[in-house]
């Protein structure tokens, strides 16, 4: 096996990972764990998220011994991602509000997943938030599409099939809460794509979650 086949079946292993880990992680977590959920069982499911995403890395570096720059993963332009950041983050909030009033019009029912977060506290929910934005991004961004594109350099493979899948994962919240994924993946896609810069999706996808879920009941 020459170099290129054993990088190219390497990246294959990383797109396994990166498209089948996170669901098949989550599942287990979500038929077998009690409800409510507890402190400690949400902190172990996050901390084998983080494990997956540590795996993911060693793949890129040690296997196709690349960088992170070759998923997006760089400290430059720190001022300008942060406006970006912001930006992408009003257009999230803007393609959220749309889908939302096109549901109203047709009556595609939204609802949040019951309530199995109850009893979980603030700081425990920002890390699920945290790595939300970190492992998501890593893997439905910045990994996903930078493989398929060298591999296919379809733009509707590239761009779609991640949002797609990253979509479906939100099966819990109803059509609604899969439509919504879809759009805001595709709005994720498309500006990871234009910028190449994960950290602004890492921070914008951390701050859409964080902003409902953990920040506002707070001051409420």
């Amino acid at each position: 096996m020459n170099k290129v086949t054993e990088t190219l079946s390497i990246t294959k292993l990383g797109l396994i990972l990166s498209f089948f880990g996170p669901p098949l992680l989550l599942v287990p977590f979500q038929l077998l764990a009690p409800k409510p959920l507890t402190d400690s069982i949400v902190l172990l499911r996050e901390l084998l998220f983080f494990l997956l995403a540590g795996v993911l890395i060693l793949i890129i570096i040690k296997g196709e011994e690349l960088n992170l720059q070759s998923v997006g993963i760089h400290s430059r332009h720190w001022g300008k991602s942060i406006l970006w950041t912001l930006f992408l983050l009003l257009m999230f909030y803007i393609v959220v509000a749309g889908c939302l009033g096109i549901f109203q019009l047709i009556g595609i029912s939204f609802g949040q997943e019951d309530g199995k977060y109850t009893n979980i506290s603030s700081w425990v929910l920002t890390v699920v938030m945290l790595r939300a934005g970190v492992v998501e991004e890593l893997f439905y961004r910045g990994y996903i599409m930078e493989r398929l594109y060298k591999i296919t350099n379809n733009r509707i493979i590239y761009l779609i099939t991640p949002s797609i899948i990253f979509g479906l994962l939100h099966y819990r919240q109803g059509i609604g809460g899969i439509i919504i994924a879809t759009a805001t993946g595709l709005l994720f896609s498309y500006f990871y794509w234009r910028k190449r810069d994960l950290k602004i999706n890492i921070m914008a996808h951390f701050l859409a979650d964080f902003i409902p879920n953990v920040l506002i009941p707070m001051i409420n």
